[in-house]
């Protein structure tokens, strides 16, 4: 077993809502992932009248649902949905501004002008350099329109941040109560497995293979944690935790640093997990389970828990790799919904679905040879 580093110890694997709420918000109002339609119809028919408009009003934009997440920055964390209210109830306006417009104006100034009311919107638009733009047009923010609906959400949080917070509030208990909180019972189980599979990657590999099987969307250094490109450098002897969150929807993969009065920093890493996918549409996904299939390791794989049920330590022993290597292989038989898994005390079992599988021959082969059905669109890949 690999010795644990410093910079290892300080990971830690967390099962919260604090970002998977405003995740899932993002993946109604912008997500088009075929696999999500289904979820995405199940959770908006449940919505109350009105919550609809009022998730629009406060949110033009898809992407202002993560920067809202930061809101939280202060909250405990593995804070529950409760503990998320009453933390964005209770906070001060100023630190609710604060911490929501620091995550779009990288400077300092502009931020600290827009909470005094020195410098208007637009002004400090203006005023970011280039490469702040990009996040900006996605935003609606560039080209700045006075009266757009960007615009007036981001001018309700600098001139009536009471009202806008408030309203947020009860935005989010509505949705949770209504429909949320449904998705996230049914997928905790599977993320408390998640977390538990990578602390067991992370104690049987080095902190290089974890991030490389896992995709870690950050650099974990000897002396720093890093953004993939290093234009945010943290010392690490300033970092608190490294929080590893299991999540369904993290898709453009965020993560957050934030750091406290005395200069300590919390990293926090929702990791997105194709399994986690949230119930709505459990048919299995002909190109995905081909995709799966097509790895002549996974198919030897798949081929030996067809007869025969396995654990991962099992599998590792027969094909003499190592552990992080077959839970990636695993992972992805998992996201495509081939397996089925018993827990043991000797650990869980794998076996391939016999059904899964007969069900995605069948409908490839009715799609493939419909008359009458379009032919799927043409997604092109990059190597």
């Amino acid at each position: 077993m690999p010795r644990r580093t410093k910079a290892a110890s300080l990971i830690l694997f967390s099962i919260t809502p604090r970002f998977e709420v405003f995740y899932g918000l993002q993946a109604i109002a912008g997500d088009t992932r075929p696999e999500l339609e289904s979820w995405k119809r199940e959770s908006t028919r449940s919505f109350p009248r009105n919550l609809k408009a009022a998730l629009k009003r406060l949110a033009p934009s898809p992407l202002l649902w993560p920067l809202l997440a930061d809101a939280l920055r202060d909250a405990p964390p593995m804070v529950q949905f409760g503990g998320m209210l009453d933390e964005l109830r209770v906070m001060g306006l100023t630190a609710f501004q604060t911490a929501v417009l620091g995550g779009v104006f990288k400077r300092r100034e502009s931020v600290d002008g827009l909470v005094s009311g020195a410098v208007s919107l637009d002004g400090a638009i203006a005023a970011e350099s280039g490469s702040q733009k990009p996040l900006l047009t996605l935003l609606g923010l560039v080209p700045f329109r006075h009266g757009s609906p960007s615009a007036r959400a981001f001018g309700r949080i600098v001139s009536e941040p009471e009202e806008y917070r408030s309203e947020l509030v009860n935005a989010l208990e509505s949705f949770w109560n209504s429909s949320f909180a449904k998705t996230w019972d049914a997928m905790r189980p599977r993320m408390l497995d998640a977390g538990d599979r990578l602390e067991e990657i992370l104690s049987n590999s080095s902190l290089d293979e974890f991030a490389r099987v896992t995709q870690l969307p950050i650099r974990i250094e000897s002396d720093s944690v890093a953004s993939a490109r290093g234009s945010i450098r943290i010392p690490l002897n300033l970092v608190d935790g490294i929080h590893v969150i299991p999540s369904a929807f993290n898709t453009g993969r965020f993560w957050a640093a934030y750091t406290n009065s005395s200069e300590r920093t919390r990293v926090f890493v929702p990791l997105l997990d194709a399994s986690l996918r949230p119930a709505g549409d459990e048919k299995p996904d002909p190109a995905a389970a081909f995709k799966a299939l097509g790895d002549t390791t996974r198919y030897a794989i798949a081929s030996m828990i067809a007869r025969a049920p396995m654990t991962s330590v099992d599998l590792a022993r027969t094909f003499a790799v190592s552990k992080p290597t077959i839970s990636h292989h695993v992972q992805l038989l998992r996201a495509a919904r081939l397996l089925e898994e018993t827990s043991t005390e000797n650990g869980v079992l794998l076996s391939l679905d016999r059904a899964a599988l007969e069900r995605v021959s069948s409908d490839a082969a009715t799609e493939m040879f419909s008359a009458t059905r379009p032919a799927p669109a043409v997604r092109r890949t990059r190597k």
